[in-house]
């Protein structure tokens, strides 16, 4: 999929048919949204992913982001970085469902890819880390008690690139 460094683009999740625009996540499964870049020619192996978006617990509407996600229909727009090299990406999402998370070992994880192609960007070097390394079961924002207040939550992973 083409994209142009800078722009918006619109990530769908719905749990079995994509024609149905309310069966997004089960209400549930509440938690984070995340999404990673990882150059194309790494085939994501190694240190290769850096992470362009995160929400967690939203505290000015008091949801998380998988209540936004519902109620948007499935839909989250995501910022591509324009302080990044022009090429083929894989883009990783991935939602991390809390209700089990009290537990070690128990959050789940729900992750896509899809492979994008961006021009327009103007160089950059995000720090890189290996996906398979960058959660632990016991890191404060994997293993978490959903009955705790959302503003408490620590999201999980790597800092967002390019940092705010």
């Amino acid at each position: 999929m083409p994209v142009v460094a800078g722009s918006e683009i619109v990530l769908e999740w719905h749990h079995n048919d994509a024609s149905d625009m309310d069966n997004v996540i089960s209400p549930s499964h509440r938690g984070p949204c995340l999404v990673y870049m990882a150059p194309m020619e790494s085939n994501g192996v190694g240190n290769s992913w850096f992470k362009i978006y995160e929400q967690g617990f939203n505290t000015e509407k008091n949801m998380w982001c998988t209540d936004i996600l519902r109620e948007n229909h499935g839909k989250l727009s995501v910022k591509i970085p324009t302080q990044i090299n022009n090429g083929e990406y894989i883009l990783r999402t991935e939602i991390i469902a809390l209700h089990n998370a009290k537990v070690v070992g128990k959050a789940q994880f729900y992750p896509n890819c899809a492979q994008v192609r961006v021009t327009g960007a103007t160089s950059g070097n995000p720090e890189l880390y290996p996906i398979d390394l960058i959660y632990n079961a016991t890191d404060p924002g994997i293993l978490f008690d959903k009955k705790n207040a959302g503003s408490t939550y620590i999201i999980p992973g790597p800092p967002v690139y390019p940092p705010k």
